[in-house]
């Protein structure tokens, strides 16, 4: 059975992407240093704990998927200032720009701490671009529209709930057989290094055998004109977002959808303009002018000859 290529921690988006066309995933060792890795762990360990093993979402389909003995928890931004570097790791975002780029731009679909508990069952297989199931009857054909990092926090077993690939399934159409466990390998990796695989990849987490808990951390990106997994806006204050780098927040979508020099058209408006304006630091001469409003400094930031004027 086809097994998965690991790269060295040195690796490049140009690295990464011969791999993934081939096999659909790869692993880089070391994706994260040690220092950002004991960060992560640090700033998630206290909401891990106040979390319980499963999701409140009564559907027993997606209890069966999300686990009952597993802890998740998103809106990462709001909850652990060093999970911006993961989300702007420049291998993740070079690689995104490569597979994602010629079909527009990027944004952040969902950002997860998965931690699979003992006796945990192995989670069915399934493709992450499921979210929009349309494309999944376009398989082999059509556009890659999501691109996946899952760090591992603890190393990755196979005892211990790795996550299971399915090498090349990105590039076979949906057959009873791709999705049997029997077609799968386990993604063993050490903590801090990373499995980097498409939204076309059929995957899902290993049971967990052990009586230790598998930490993981996933980063989805999708095409921007897509609708996210997470409602970022409403997960991350409000007093937070400034706070943010600039190209996070344009990733949390706290930024217009511009697909140029491609094919559509801006998405995600404010009265028309970018809704990342409002978080532009006012010059000082806009601010001698008058009290700047949101929809002031929008508009000073696009047409500042505008600035005072009735509107």
């Amino acid at each position: 059975m086809r097994r998965l290529t690991t790269l060295a921690p040195t690796v490049g988006p140009g690295d990464v992407a011969t791999p993934v066309a081939r096999d659909g995933a790869v692993i880089v060792d070391g994706f994260i240093d040690q220092d950002l890795l004991e960060r992560l762990r640090a700033e998630l360990a206290p909401w891990a704990e106040r979390r319980s093993p499963g999701v409140a979402e009564p559907n027993p389909e997606w209890q069966r998927f999300y686990g009952t003995r597993t802890v998740r928890f998103a809106g990462l931004a709001a909850k652990a200032p060093s999970f911006v570097d993961v989300l702007t790791h420049p291998t993740l975002l070079g690689w995104a720009d490569e597979v994602l780029r010629p079909h527009g731009g990027y944004q952040l679909s969902s950002g997860q701490t998965m931690i699979v508990g003992p006796g945990e069952p192995a989670q069915y297989l399934h493709r992450d671009q499921s979210n929009w199931p349309f494309f999944n009857g376009l398989v082999p054909h059509g556009p890659e529209v999501m691109v996946n990092a899952l760090i591992a926090l603890t190393d990755f077993t196979e005892a211990n709930g790795a996550t299971r690939v399915v090498p090349g399934s990105h590039a076979w159409a949906d057959s009873p057989e791709l999705f049997h466990p029997s077609a799968s390998v386990p993604a063993e990796m050490a903590a801090g290094s990373a499995l980097l695989f498409t939204g076309r990849t059929i995957h899902g987490a290993g049971a967990n055998t052990t009586d230790g808990w598998r930490w993981g951390m996933h980063v989805g990106l999708c095409l921007g004109w897509l609708r996210p997994e997470e409602a970022h806006q409403l997960s991350i204050p409000e007093g937070l977002v400034p706070s943010l780098p600039a190209r996070a927040r344009e990733l949390l979508g706290f930024a217009q959808y511009d697909p140029h020099p491609n094919e559509g058209g801006r998405l995600w408006l404010v009265d028309l303009e970018d809704p990342a304006l409002r978080y532009r630091t006012p010059s000082p001469a806009e601010e001698r002018v008058r009290p700047a409003t949101t929809t002031d400094l929008a508009l000073a930031a696009v047409r500042p000859e505008e600035v005072g004027a009735d509107v």
